[in-house]
């Protein structure tokens, strides 16, 4: 286990991190919807709130991560997987909401893959500023790597990162 200076960036194992992502599933279903009444004046659940589109492609993504922690974990078990290439983050503590973060690290990049911060969080600031904290501690991890984002990792994101020349994060 490897920490970051700022806050608690904790590396897990994919198992913890995939029954992690599994309760924020629950917490963010839960809080997603509602019970009320439709346009046609049925009572229903319905799903609600200014920031829909993106706790929508969170939970999209979120499913996606339950499924790839899950098979880190079952080749790390059967003894397939060789050196942790892509890895599993939480961030706890910093100034916001905890963070869940899956990066694929190479020797001369690392690509984040998912970043997620705790769905009971409903403050874009909050939110934003946990993200951008997670991504300074997780560039500070790759060291003279760049941190790239995989191209659906924005879309989840309430802040929109800044990215230089080398096509990393730029973090300020």
């Amino acid at each position: 286990v490897r920490a970051s200076q700022a806050l608690s960036l904790t590396e897990m194992s994919p198992i913890k991190a995939a029954m992690l992502a599994r309760a924020w599933q629950t917490d963010q279903s839960e809080l997603d919807q509602k019970v009320g009444r439709t346009d046609g004046g049925y009572i229903g659940v319905m799903r609600f709130g200014d920031d829909l589109e993106r706790r929508t492609a969170c939970a999209s993504a979120l499913d996606l991560w339950v499924k790839t922690s899950l098979a880190l974990a079952a080749a790390e078990k059967g003894g397939r997987a060789g050196p942790r290439t892509t890895c599993c983050y939480a961030a706890l503590g910093g100034v916001g909401p905890n963070t869940l973060s899956m990066v694929k690290k190479a020797q001369d990049e690392w690509t984040l893959n998912f970043l997620f911060s705790n769905p009971n969080e409903r403050d874009r600031d909050a939110i934003a500023a946990a993200e951008a904290e997670t991504l300074a501690a997780l560039a500070r991890e790759a060291g003279d790597a760049p941190l790239k984002l995989l191209g659906s990792v924005e879309k989840t994101l309430v802040s929109r990162p800044a990215v230089g020349e080398d096509g990393g994060v730029v973090v300020t």
